[in-house]
C-alpha cells in the first residue's frame, strides 16, 4: 500500500504486487464519526485483499476527517465537498491504474455517497454496500441522538449541530436528511451486493427499487464482518474476514490486467501554515505516521501523538490531526503515529489481521523506531502525548527513552497493569461494593438485572481486580511508612528519573479523574506529592470529558497541550 494525496486528501492506494493496473479499480467510501474508526483496520485489510485479488484499490479520508485537509468543507460545505471528492477520487484512481470500470464500496454513510455517485457516473460496474443508510432522515435523528448522548442536552434544530470532530450546518443537514436510496435509479446491470447485520425493509425496499430499474441486486448475509462495526474494547481482536465478499466480486465483476504501471507522485499535503507527509519506518519500514511541519523554517522539536485504545493516528474526534496542525503554527513538528497491529500500522508476521492488546503490548520499541526516524531527519528534542491507554504507553516510553525532554498524559488510567481482567478493572474502578448494594434499592437496576443485560463476570472480576488493587496499595505504602519496604513504587521511581535528567511532565485530568485510581494514590488528588520532582504538575481542564470529544473543552486542552510543548 501507498500513501497517496489528491485534491486536498490523504488516501492509500493499494496496487497487485507487480504494480499492474487492471480493467476494474475499487473506491472505498468509509463511514463518518466511530463508523469510521472502528472500521478503519479492517478496511485496509479489505483493500489489501482486493489488490492481491487483482483488484487496484483506493481508500481515502473526506475533505475535513481523518488526515484530509478542511479546506473544501470550508467552502462549499461538508455534503456537496464529500460528493464532490467521491468523483475526483474516482478520476484519479482511474487514471493511475488504467481502469475503465470501477466498483465503489461502502460502509454506513459511505454506502450512500457510493451509490449516488454510480447514478451520476457511466463507469461504476458494482458496488459493495456494508450496514447501507438509505435514508438520511432516520441517519440525522442518529446524529441528534449520538449528540445527546455525548452532551447531555438536546441539540436545538435550526442550529449548527456540534458532534465531535464535525459542525454540521442546518444546511448540510437538510441534504443528507433528503437523500432516500428507495427513489434513486441505478443504471441497468448494475451488480450491487447488500451486507448488513439485520433484516431492515428500508434496505429491502431499496434493493426492490434497484431490481425493478435493472440492477442485479444480491445479499451476502454479515458471517466474519462484525469487526467493521464493532471489536473488544482491551484485548487482541481479529479484523473482519472478506472471503464471501471477494468470491462475490469475483463472480460479478472480474478483472482483467492491462499493460499500465501504476505510479504515484509523492504524497504531500500542504495546508494553511504546515505540510504534512507520510513516514514509513522501524523494521522492515512496517510502522507508520504521518508528520506535520511548519511551512516554513526548520523545526527542531517533534512531538510524538500514539494511539488511543484500537483509534488509528487520526484518533477519536481527530484529536491528534488538530493538535499536530496547532503544534507546527506554532514552530513545532508533530508525528501521529500507529503503533504495531493498529491503524496503517501492521502486525508482525502471522498477525496481520489483528487488533493489538490495547495496554499488554509493550510500546517502547515503536516509539523509539519513530525518534531514530525523525533524529536521522534532523530532529533534536522529542516529546510524547497520550490520552488513556495512550497516556500509559507515551508515560513508560518517556521513561525508557532519555531522548525524550517532554511528556504529556491525559486520562492516565495507572502507572503498572493492574491484576485480572483490565476492562472490568477500568469500568468498576469509580464503584465500589457499597455503591453496588445501593443500586439494589432502585427499582430500575431490577428491570435491567432482569433484562440480560448485566455482563455479571465483567462486574465480579472489576470488582475482584478493584479490591485486589487496593490491597495491594494499602499493603505497599504501610510498608514504606513503616520502613519495612524502601523502595518507591514505579511511579515515583519513573519521575525521579524524569526529573533527573530535566525532562518537564504533566499530568492533564478530566473533572474527577485525577480524585480516584492510581494518580491519587500515588500523588494525592490535590498533586501535592508531585512537589518533590521538577518539572512535574498536574491540571484539570474544566469541563472535558474521557476522550477529548467535548468541542470546547478539547480545545482548551489542546492549547494547554501547545504551550506545553512549545517551552524550548
Amino acid at each position: 500500500m501507498t500513501p497517496v494525496t489528491f485534491a486536498g486528501c490523504f488516501g492509500w492506494l493499494h496496487a497487485p504486487r507487480d504494480r499492474t493496473g487492471g480493467d476494474v479499480a475499487v473506491l472505498i467510501c468509509t463511514g463518518l464519526l466511530q463508523d469510521a474508526i472502528l472500521a478503519y483496520g479492517s478496511l485496509r485489510v479489505l483493500a489489501d485483499d482486493l489488490a492481491a485479488a487483482g483488484y487496484p484499490t483506493l481508500r481515502f479520508d473526506y475533505p475535513a476527517t481523518g488526515d484530509s485537509s478542511d479546506e473544501a468543507v470550508e467552502r462549499v460545505g461538508h455534503w456537496t465537498a464529500w460528493q464532490r471528492t467521491v468523483d475526483e477520487a474516482a478520476d484519479w484512481l482511474k487514471a493511475r491504474t488504467g481502469a475503465t470500470r470501477l466498483v465503489l464500496v461502502g460502509l454506513r454513510l459511505g454506502t450512500t455517497l457510493a451509490t449516488l455517485a454510480a447514478v451520476r457516473r457511466d463507469d461504476v460496474a458494482g458496488l459493495l454496500l456494508f450496514e447501507p443508510v438509505p435514508s438520511g432522515r432516520a441517519y440525522v435523528r442518529q446524529l441528534f441522538l449520538e449528540a445527546e448522548l455525548l452532551s447531555g442536552s438536546r441539540p436545538d434544530k435550526g442550529q449548527d449541530l456540534h458532534l465531535r470532530e464535525f459542525r454540521f450546518s442546518p444546511a448540510t443537514l437538510t441534504e443528507i436528511g433528503e437523500i432516500d436510496l428507495r427513489k434513486v435509479v441505478l443504471k441497468p446491470n448494475t451488480r450491487v451486493a447488500l451486507a448488513a447485520q439485520t433484516e431492515s425493509k428500508v434496505v429491502e425496499d431499496a434493493a426492490t427499487a434497484w431490481r425493478a430499474g435493472g440492477a442485479d441486486v444480491v445479499s451476502l448475509g454479515w458471517d466474519g464482518l462484525m469487526p467493521l462495526v464493532k471489536h473488544k474494547i482491551i484485548e487482541e481482536d481479529s479484523l473482519a474476514d472478506f472471503t464471501t465478499e471477494l468470491a462475490w466480486l469475483r463472480g460479478a465483476v472480474p478483472p482483467a490486467p492491462n499493460d499500465t504501471i501504476v505510479h504515484t507522485d509523492d504524497a504531500v499535503l500542504r495546508l494553511p501554515g504546515c505540510v504534512e507527509t507520510p513516514l514509513r519506518f522501524g523494521p522492515d519500514r512496517r510502522l507508520f505516521g504521518v508528520l506535520c511541519r511548519p511551512e516554513s523554517g526548520a523545526a527542531e522539536t517533534a512531538v510524538l501523538l500514539g494511539n488511543a485504545g484500537h483509534d488509528p493516528h487520526y484518533a477519536s474526534a481527530r484529536h491528534a490531526v488538530t493538535l499536530s496542525r496547532k503544534l507546527a503554527r506554532q514552530g513545532v513538528a508533530a508525528l501521529r503515529l500507529d503503533y504495531a497491529s493498529l491503524g496503517d500500522s501492521p502486525g508482525p508476521a502471522g498477525k496481520e489481521r489483528m487488533l493489538s492488546h490495547v495496554f499488554a503490548v509493550d510500546r517502547t520499541a515503536d516509539v523509539s523506531a519513530a525518534i531514530d526516524a525523525l533524529q536521522a531527519m534532523g530532529f533534536r528534542r522529542f516529546g510524547i502525548e497520550g490520552l488513556c491507554s495512550g497516556a500509559f504507553h507515551a508515560f513508560r516510553a518517556g521513561v525508557a527513552d532519555p531522548r525524550i525532554g517532554a511528556v504529556l498524559v491525559v486520562n492516565i488510567p495507572f502507572f503498572s497493569m493492574p491484576g485480572g481482567n483490565v476492562l472490568g478493572f477500568l469500568q468498576q474502578k469509580a464503584l465500589s461494593p457499597a455503591d453496588y448494594i445501593a443500586k439494589l434499592f432502585r427499582p430500575r437496576t431490577w428491570v435491567t438485572l432482569f433484562s440480560g443485560k448485566v455482563d455479571f463476570r465483567t462486574v465480579f472480576f472489576g470488582q475482584l481486580g478493584r479490591l485486589q488493587n487496593r490491597l495491594n496499595q494499602r499493603a505497599s505504602g504501610l510498608a514504606r511508612r513503616t520502613g519495612l519496604v524502601r523502595e518507591r513504587s514505579y511511579a515515583h521511581e519513573s519521575l525521579a528519573a524524569l526529573a533527573k535528567r530535566g525532562a518537564r511532565i504533566l499530568f492533564l485530568f478530566s473533572p474527577g479523574e485525577e480524585a480516584d485510581g492510581a494518580f491519587a494514590h500515588e500523588f494525592s488528588p490535590m498533586a501535592e506529592g508531585l512537589a518533590a520532582y521538577a518539572g512535574a504538575a498536574m491540571k484539570v481542564v474544566p469541563g472535558m470529558d474521557h476522550d477529548l470529544t467535548a468541542p470546547v473543552a478539547r480545545r482548551a486542552a489542546e492549547e494547554l497541550m501547545v504551550e506545553f510543548f512549545s517551552r524550548s
